[in-house]
């Protein structure tokens, strides 16, 4: 699911999330703690219904499943 790491960054991106920078101390707000929350529990998960929504979808024919 290479679209993971982009959802991701666009969640941090929309809490807010302030990269720090070397020997730079950054303070993350209410907002980006709540992305970075959400960001690894919620996301995944709903990635993860989606992709088993659409296998739930894909049949492998008969002819693949009879024992030989």
């Amino acid at each position: 699911m290479a679209a993971g790491p982009y959802l991701y960054s666009a969640a941090l991106a929309l809490g807010g999330y302030a990269a720090a920078r070397a020997g730079e101390d950054v303070t993350q707000t209410g907002g980006a703690h709540t992305a970075i929350l959400l960001g690894l529990t919620l996301l995944p998960a709903l990635l993860m219904a989606a992709a088993l929504a659409v296998r739930s979808r894909y049949r492998l024919d008969a002819r693949f499943t009879a024992p030989r």
